[in-house]
């Protein structure tokens, strides 16, 4: 679906000021990372590791794993088209609503795909499951203790919980060394969420010896640039320095229930800082294009996730003021 994601702004060019579509971190301070390429900006013209295996070190020293647990990709969709190669033709579940992704790379990769709205809804003869937790786009997630019984009870299926957006909620969530005790968990990681990269493209699988190796057949060399390894040592070393989850969490409460007293709305339940909302009498569409032509605000119409109609669509916290604004607008718009 490469024209069915949110954060389209490349289509509207200079029009848009706040981009609510977009579920990064959007206060991240980016100034020592610009200046930290710039300085290495030679790194382009030579050949990447083709493993990208100095930042899997590093990776796998801050997350207590060896470097055998981690295959490092070109963002998490790279990983995403990988576990779908690997798992070819298997009968496969994808808990929806969710990333269209998992489903382009399974029907590519001929899986017979059904579609549960919950993981107890899924069918006796599955193989391979897809979660992604916290879910993107509603926001909530599966507890891990829920999910350990769930894992320990069905050996027989693999398990792709996609971790992009754990840092947005105080929930107890897998972490790599412990996911590759089991055989049948794969772990995705998205390094853009947090750091608000997604241009540079980086993100890694976390899983046991034996999965990483079978997924990592797949991936072609070089698949992850210089500058991206680059950026990806640096933010290790930065740390969470810049990164102030509980300040943004308190803004995303205050900005959800000043929106549900809007008539005519409802903001659905999360646990992350970006939510779906629901037009009771209209089209998120007709809203979308309003708000870009008359304040050159960016939501994302989510009418376009299997399991959503044309009322929904997804917004991300922002700055106070732009959280105002958006708030106003739509009043003015309903």
């Amino acid at each position: 679906m490469i024209a069915g994601h949110g954060d389209d702004t490349y289509k509207y060019g200079t029009k848009i000021i706040s981009n609510f579509s977009s579920n990064i971190y959007c206060k991240q301070d980016l100034s020592g990372l610009y200046e930290h390429l710039r300085t290495n900006i030679g790194l382009i013209h030579s050949y990447p590791e083709p493993d990208a295996r100095s930042f899997a070190l590093m990776l796998g020293e801050k997350q207590n794993v060896s470097v055998n647990n981690l295959c490092i990709t070109n963002g998490a969709t790279e990983a995403i088209y990988l576990i779908a190669q690997a798992f070819n033709g298997k009968k496969t579940a994808i808990i929806i609503p969710t990333f269209s992704e998992y489903e382009d790379a399974c029907r590519i990769n001929n899986h017979e795909i059904s579609f549960p709205t919950s993981l107890h809804r899924i069918k006796e003869d599955t193989e391979l499951v897809w979660i992604c937790n916290p879910n993107n786009p509603k926001g909530h997630f599966y507890r891990k203790e829920y999910l350990e019984q769930f894992i320990a009870s069905h050996e027989n299926i693999f398990f792709v919980i996609d971790r992009s957006y754990d840092v947005f909620t105080d929930e107890a969530i897998f972490e790599s060394y412990e996911a590759i005790k089991y055989k049948n968990v794969i772990l995705l990681h998205s390094m853009t969420k947090k750091y608000a990269i997604p241009g540079l493209r980086l993100g890694y699988i976390a899983a046991c010896k034996e999965l990483i190796n079978n997924i990592s057949a797949y991936r072609m060399p070089w698949s992850v640039n210089g500058l991206a390894i680059e950026a990806g040592k640096y933010l290790l070393k930065m740390e969470d320095s810049h990164f102030y989850p509980k300040d943004y969490k308190e803004e995303t409460k205050r900005f959800m229930r000043i929106l549900n007293e809007i008539e005519g709305l409802e903001v659905l339940p999360s646990n992350t800082h970006f939510f779906l909302c629901k037009l009771m009498h209209k089209k998120a569409s007709y809203l979308k294009c309003w708000l870009i032509e008359n304040y050159g605000i960016l939501i994302r119409d989510a009418s376009n996730f299997r399991g959503l109609d044309e009322h929904y669509f997804r917004i991300a916290t922002r700055s106070p003021e732009e959280n105002d604004l958006l708030v106003k607008a739509i009043k003015g718009w309903v």
